[in-house]
């Protein structure tokens, strides 16, 4: 067996990308060697900020033979006269075969040619030339570069790329590169680096500062960590950060100055985790001066380094204290009115619009769902601060800290605390996952916000297509979702988002909409309850109100296993197909017939304790006894004939029965589930 490596060695790409070669790399390379049936045991992915590549362990040395069966042209037309026919010829041309390599074979009663050829396996070193290129051409990067005269097209530009089977280098080119064994070391040693052979490539490599296992990195960053003797703050997503955007991680612990000590913890933060990728340390449980970075390469020039991440922490810390003094100087009601001058959307007004529609629909919301009077005012008001905070200089600099700096300086100017926590809350969750709001006031706000946003993007035809959703309107919809089953709120999103109509006079297309809606609230079913996905199409015609949706399909699912359930959904099924096409509930007592009456006195009885039942949210009760009419429903169907030659009949039948299906509609369309 064969060990196979290759490398590619790039600029420095984004992490991302990294990540997603580390995900994909692998399985595209197995599918491409299957498909060529060559064996293989495990490929090994790698990649660090400047390479990647993979090997490949245990390969075969070369294909499998195989036998080529082949049907070619019946026999009356593969011969002429007794001599091979111009179809014939063209058929072994075409298959690289000769005469004695096909036989005749019987099939139902007609010869035909076939082509029993053996054909033996390529070399593996031929199959990788082949396979390689592909597989790598393949990879889908966020932004790709172009380079040399615009001909060259990939993450980042390509330096060079080993190709090595074993001692032997399988040549190959790929975007202007020819496969070699040569690569570099680290940047920093600036050295050629010649490979052997696979078995050696990883100690070569770390023998010139470059370590490519990512999982080896994070254990040097972590150990790095644990050896500085501070109180460094946990956090896994940095550790991974920096192992992707370095191939020799060593640590640096620099300091700011003890004067911005006092800036609120998120801004501290902020600026040395997110904008410096350094790690927070803590001394009595607060934020202290000294910091983590890590550079990468030999710890030679760690003096400058610590230096250049002081040097730029202090200034943005400065600028900071800057904007938190200035932003407090004043109340942040204040800021309100500065939102006219800010653009929300192109198309949707400006901020001060968008927090009037909040404001609204938040209210209508609270007072359905019968908030008292002081926490109906504590909604105005926070629907009102809402946006503020994006008029201050911090947001303007710190556009991440949007929502925290709201709570912050609501807080430092005696709103109320739950006021205060709405204002950080608004954004969450952040799509399908995430953590949800903690208290009522942030969650109605922030069900307002994201139902506003969604409904007017669409009023402006700004809609999703594919992978683009620039407005992030596929994570605000599962917000509105998560939010509304969360909390148990039973809310009519169309009734809401019809507010954010009025104020837009623009019309929404309510059936894309409805589109929409229905293939997130299939997932938020699938995904977060388990729903299986029959029952999930059934209820995804209640999905203006979430909340029924998704207790009705848990109504149905329990349901779904008795004995007699398929028996249920049969009988149903007769119901909604024949009167699919009627177009009204219509229908007048005086026309039924004796034998119509038993189900149309079980019918008023069921409709209004189910009606309650639903009113009380009590799906479970409300099923129950909608499955009670089915021996009536069975003995309709065998003494009524529904499509009588009386038109007058005929069309009292139909309303009657579409009046029993929109009863049955209440839970969806039950006619979609599967049967077992």
């Amino acid at each position: 067996m064969s060990e196979y490596l290759v490398e590619l060695l790039l600029e420095e790409m984004p992490p991302a990308d990294i990540d997603m070669i580390l995900n994909t790399l692998s399985e595209k390379m197995d599918l491409a060697l299957n498909q060529a049936n060559l064996k293989h045991g495990k490929i090994e992915t790698f990649a660090t900020s400047r390479r990647f590549g993979f090997f490949i362990h245990e390969l075969s040395p070369k294909q499998d033979d195989v036998i080529l069966k082949k049907r070619g042209p019946a026999e009356k037309i593969a011969y002429k006269d007794g001599q091979p026919s111009k179809a014939l010829e063209g058929f072994l041309r075409s298959n690289n075969a000769s005469p004695d390599e096909i036989e005749l074979v019987d099939v139902k009663g007609t010869k035909y040619v076939f082509l029993n050829k053996h054909v033996e396996g390529k070399e593996a070193s031929e199959v990788l030339r082949e396979i390689v290129p592909g597989v790598l051409a393949s990879l889908q990067f966020k932004r790709a570069m172009r380079w040399g005269n615009g001909e060259f097209k990939y993450v980042r530009p390509l330096h060079s790329v080993v190709s090595l089977l074993n001692e032997k280098i399988v040549e190959f080119d790929f975007l202007g590169k020819t496969a070699s064994n040569q690569t570099e070391s680290h940047r920093y040693l600036s050295k050629k680096v010649e490979i052997s052979n696979p078995d050696e490539y990883k100690s070569l490599l770390e023998d010139n500062a470059v370590i490519i296992d990512i999982n080896k990195r994070k254990k040097m960053i972590e150990d790095a960590l644990d050896q500085t003797n501070l109180n460094v703050v946990k956090d896994e997503t940095l550790v991974h950060e920096i192992s992707l955007i370095t191939e020799f991680p060593q640590p640096v612990v620099g300091e700011f100055k003890e004067k911005y000590v006092g800036l609120p913890e998120p801004v501290l933060k902020t600026v040395l985790r997110h904008h410096q990728r350094t790690f927070v340390t803590k001394e009595d449980g607060k934020i202290s001066t000294k910091f983590v970075a890590f550079q990468d390469g030999p710890a030679q020039r760690s003096a400058n380094v610590r230096k250049g991440y002081e040097r730029v922490i202090n200034a943005r810390l400065e600028d900071a204290l800057f904007y938190y003094e200035e932003d407090t100087a004043v109340p942040l009601e204040k800021f309100v009115s500065k939102l006219e001058g800010i653009t929300f959307q192109r198309g949707l007004g400006t901020l001060k619009d968008k927090t009037d529609r909040i404001t609204t629909i938040a209210t209508d919301i609270a007072k359905k769902l019968g908030f008292g009077e002081r926490d109906l005012e504590l909604v105005k008001r926070a629907a009102f601060l809402s946006k503020a905070d994006i008029a201050t200089s911090m947001i303007y600099e710190f556009p991440e800290l949007q929502g925290i700096m709201g709570r912050i300086y609501a807080s430092s100017f005696n709103e109320d605390e739950r006021v205060a926590l709405a204002l950080e809350e608004q954004y969450m969750p952040d799509g399908l996952e995430g953590n949800i709001q903690t208290d009522t006031i942030g969650a109605i706000i922030g069900l307002a916000d994201k139902l506003d946003t969604v409904v007017a993007n669409f009023a402006i035809n700004e809609i999703p297509s594919g992978s683009k959703d620039p407005y992030g309107l596929r994570k605000n919809t599962f917000g509105v979702l998560r939010i509304l089953n969360d909390f148990e709120w039973d809310i009519d999103v169309k009734e809401e988002g019809k507010i954010t109509e009025s104020f837009l006079k623009s019309e929404v297309p309510w059936e894309a909409l409805g589109e929409f809606f229905q293939g997130r609230l299939e997932v938020l079913l699938k995904d977060r309850y388990s729903i299986s996905f029959d029952v999930a199409k059934a209820v995804l015609e209640l999905w203006t109100t979430p909340l029924r949706a998704r207790l009705s399909a848990q109504s149905i699912e329990k349901y779904k296993s008795s004995e007699d359930f398929e028996d249920f959904i049969t009988a149903y099924t007769r119901i909604h197909n024949i009167s699919s096409k009627h177009d009204s509930t219509e229908y007048h007592v005086e026309l039924f017939e004796e034998n119509e009456k038993p189900l149309f006195q079980a019918y008023l009885e069921v409709k209004q304790e189910v009606e309650e039942d639903l009113g009380h949210l009590s799906y479970d009760e409300a099923f129950e006894k909608l499955k009670s009419l089915k021996p009536l429903i069975d003995e309709y169907f065998n003494n009524v004939f529904v499509m009588a030659t009386r038109e007058d009949l005929r069309r009292n039948r139909l309303g009657f029965l579409k009046s029993l299906d929109e009863l049955f509609l209440k839970f969806g369309n039950l006619s979609l589930l599967l049967k077992k």
